[in-house]
């Protein structure tokens, strides 16, 4: 039995360093686009562009009315036709530092904004918008894949 672990182990040796060195190299790419994406937002902000005003002005671009608001938790509302979208901006740097907890924070103040607009249920989508996907916890990717909350994440 052990003469033949070692036997495979002898014909497939040579391909573990190549597995470790394609980890290795995803893990550098991985580094460099969170820098570049850190750098790029640290560039808008310093040329006045926050996050609010750059997802603002793409759904803008799209067609939708635009209206900025921190009241009840959320940071942008975009109108068009029967569509509402109800946005929250986070701004957040650090790998995993969004969680579950904040967005179902996010999806209960919206909530309430609809409840308190008497808007239809119907014509209502959330969306979390971030500077990069690896700032969302696996956590927090859970509940953004889960449709039965009408809420997804968006790169700006």
């Amino acid at each position: 039995m052990l003469d033949m672990v070692i036997a495979s182990f002898l014909k497939i040796w040579h391909i573990i360093p190549i597995i470790i060195g394609i980890i290795l190299f995803r893990k550098l790419l991985n580094s460099k686009d969170k820098k570049r994406r850190i750098k790029i937002s640290e560039e808008h902000e310093k040329q006045g562009l926050s996050l609010q005003s750059r997802v603002g002005k793409k759904y803008e671009d799209l067609g939708y009315e635009i209206s900025y608001d921190k009241e009840q938790g959320l940071d942008v509302y975009c109108f068009k036709a029967n569509k509402i979208l109800l946005i929250k901006c986070n701004n957040a740097n650090e790998s995993k530092s969004i969680l579950a907890e904040d967005i179902k924070d996010f999806i209960n103040d919206a909530k309430n904004y609809i409840k308190t607009n008497d808007l239809d249920d119907k014509e209502v989508e959330f969306r979390y918008a971030i500077v990069y996907p690896a700032v969302l916890h696996k956590s927090a990717m859970k509940i953004l894949s889960n449709d039965s909350y009408n809420c997804k994440y968006i790169v700006v």
